[in-house]
């Protein structure tokens, strides 16, 4: 692949977070989560343009009234991907990246870490990003995804538990961590659109494990000392506001 595709960066936004209501509304340091996702990720220098895809007006006026790119889409999207996929059918991009909103310190380095390996590839289909964690802790925390990786750094499998463990069940001295971060060629994409769930997927929850079921291949780009922060909760938020302080 050339670098001439037309690359834009989505963060789709919903209002109703579980743990956290309103999320991309809250504010940090006097300014809308989000609006401080859009202006990290207009930093990436690969990315033409960066949408957030949402399907709730008071989001779509906050980011309007900033006057960043947003549009409106169907409330009946069940993920990100989803919302990315409908948007996909008005735009003109050749390759798509889903940025979570809720990504407060996104590297815009890490962006274009991604999209280089990502378009370096002969025939890439989709691509994420990870990072190596030794905290048994961490690695032991559903929450946090972990990835194992091919030999051509392709992912293998994801899941909640720890993989990979040794023979006797004890942890490995380090793990992959997923980032949610992911890229998409638009055949990808339109690909996607159409699978239904998939067993490993409902078993673990995990969106990503649709394309691998449908075998799609999905390229981890691994990042060296990352130190990102998503904001899940009332805690992250007030470890947000002082990051950012």
């Amino acid at each position: 692949m050339t670098h001439k595709h037309k690359i834009i960066g989505c963060i789709p936004a919903r209002y109703a977070s579980t743990r956290l209501p309103g999320k991309p509304l809250s504010d940090i340091n006097g300014k809308p989560m989000i609006i401080h996702v859009v202006e990290r990720a207009l930093q990436a220098a690969t990315l033409s343009d960066v949408i957030v895809l949402t399907d709730d007006p008071r989001i779509y006026d906050v980011v309007n009234d900033a006057d960043y790119s947003v549009a409106m889409t169907s409330e009946n999207c069940a993920s990100g991907t989803d919302r990315i996929a409908e948007y996909m059918q008005e735009s003109h991009a050749d390759i798509f990246v889903n940025i979570q909103g809720d990504e407060v310190t996104l590297d815009p380095l890490h962006i274009n870490h991604l999209v280089h390996s990502f378009v370096a590839q002969a025939e890439p289909q989709m691509g994420t990003l990870s990072h190596w964690c030794t905290d048994k802790q961490t690695l032991a925390a559903p929450s946090n995804v972990k990835v194992v990786t091919a030999i051509n750094g392709n992912a293998l499998y994801f899941s909640r538990n720890m993989i990979p463990v040794q023979q006797n069940g004890e942890f490995a001295d380090k793990g992959q961590i997923h980032i949610g971060v992911y890229i998409y060629t638009r055949e990808t994409l339109n690909r996607l659109m159409k699978l239904e769930q998939t067993p490993l997927e409902q078993t673990e929850k995990l969106e990503q494990l649709r394309a691998l079921e449908n075998d799609i291949a999905i390229n981890v780009t691994t990042l060296d000392n990352y130190q990102g922060l998503a904001v899940d909760t009332p805690e992250d938020l007030e470890k947000a506001r002082e990051l950012l302080a």
